[in-house]
């Protein structure tokens, strides 16, 4: 009889103890910072910030950071080219030829980025017409144009700007008879320059635009036919990478581009390990949208050190948050033990990185599954952490049969 009341003092000793083991757990600092990598200017930022935000809240890690990515320093042309153009409508020449100088240079470097086909064409005809300073008291007749180098020196662009809009009809109410007169003569001769096909070769994800046309998918190769021999702009976009952009002169029938690798856009390591150190925790937890089709999501370990643990790529639609909360969970527990090993002294911890520091030191990327449940005989503390919540059920329960027990006596 006396082996009741000790073991009621036993089961409500361990019951207590794991409560307040539990809030322990739960007032501690977080083992792991989450971060959000977002990229600009895409549309499944929203879906899969939800979803990491939802994991690492489930999974009581701390408060989720977002941080902004800086993308590529956007063109001016197509911010400054409307008010360029009216200077040159007001015969102002010299003033509009120094805003149009700068952005054909632009232009000819980002290979005509953001702007549309419309909009180039527009740069080299009042490109031609502020060279030839041709106002509406100008000589009409093209017999008169050997009298004028300026406006000899302006007819290239007139046929550059006819090659991109090739069906384009200039109104004799807004611009001077000259250059009326000189951008129908750019027709006629790029009309009949011979035409030539355009092969590109890069990333499934990249999109290309081909002289301010809408982007198409490169798909690992795409062709364009039917493109008047002579200079031609590309532009590249794609998820994760910097732009890049060209001017090519195709001079022969197919001319062949393969479009180069460029840098990456994303969270550095280095900078989530310091935003880890920042808010008191060991280890970052980073999502960030990556290429490929559908909402695919990187999450990754990143150590003080700027070292990436481990990490797995996911889909993340609103339909397979089943696959985020995993990969957090195993990542957090991984954090975790990786924390047990440095305690033990078999591991040496993490040296913290400065934030502007060197290149981030990455192990390669693991697509593993899922750590498999701790059997008792192998790990008796992991399959007790395993089964938590379970064990302090059963320990309250058995308490509270001890206790209706005892009164019933």
């Amino acid at each position: 009889m006396k082996l009741a009341p000790t073991l009621l003092a036993l089961t409500i000793s361990a019951a207590t103890l794991a409560t307040s083991t539990w809030a322990r757990a739960e007032d501690a600092p977080s083992l792991v910072h989450p971060i959000y990598a977002q990229l600009p200017d895409l549309p499944e930022n929203e879906v899969t910030r939800r979803a990491f935000a939802a994991a690492a809240t489930r999974y009581k890690i701390a408060p989720l950071e977002v941080i902004d990515i800086e993308g590529a320093k956007p063109p001016t042309a197509p911010k400054t080219l409307k008010a360029t153009i009216a200077k040159a409508l007001k015969l102002s020449f010299s003033e509009a030829l120094g805003d149009l100088d700068t952005d054909l240079a632009e232009i000819s470097d980002l290979g005509g980025a953001g702007l549309t086909t419309a909009e180039l064409s527009d740069v080299y005809l009042f490109h031609a017409m502020a060279t030839a300073r041709a106002d509406w008291n100008a000589v009409v007749p093209p017999e008169m144009a050997a009298f004028n180098p300026a406006r000899a020196r302006a007819f290239p662009d007139y046929v550059r700007a006819a090659m991109l809009t090739p069906d384009r009809t200039l109104d004799a109410h807004t611009f001077p008879p000259q250059v009326v007169a000189d951008f129908a003569r750019g027709l006629d001769v790029a009309r009949a320059l011979p035409r030539v096909t355009l092969v590109i070769h890069g990333d499934a994800d990249a999109m290309i635009s081909v002289d301010g046309a809408p982007p198409l998918p490169v798909n690992g190769g795409l062709t364009i036919k039917d493109l008047p021999e002579g200079d031609h702009f590309v532009s590249v976009t794609e998820l994760g990478r910097a732009p890049w952009g060209s001017t090519l002169t195709i001079a022969n029938g197919t001319y062949e581009l393969t479009i180069p690798d460029r840098a990456a856009v994303g969270l550095s390591d280095a900078v989530a390990a310091a935003h880890a150190r920042r808010m008191g925790a060991r280890f970052a937890l980073v999502g960030e949208r990556k290429p490929g089709a559908g909402s695919r999501l990187e999450v990754r370990l990143v150590d003080l050190s700027g070292t990436r643990r481990d990490g797995v790529i996911i889909s993340a639609t609103e339909d397979e948050h089943g696959a985020v909360d995993a990969a957090v969970m195993r990542l957090d527990e991984q954090a975790r033990q990786i924390q047990q090993l440095e305690i033990a002294g078999t591991l040496t911890p993490a040296a913290p990185v400065d934030a502007t520091g060197a290149p981030d030191a990455t192990a390669p990327t693991l697509l593993a599954p899922p750590r498999p449940r701790a059997t008792f005989h192998d790990d008796p503390a992991a399959w007790a952490r395993d089964r938590w919540p379970l064990l302090t059920a059963i320990g309250v329960v058995a308490a509270s049969a001890v206790v209706l027990g005892l009164a019933a006596r």
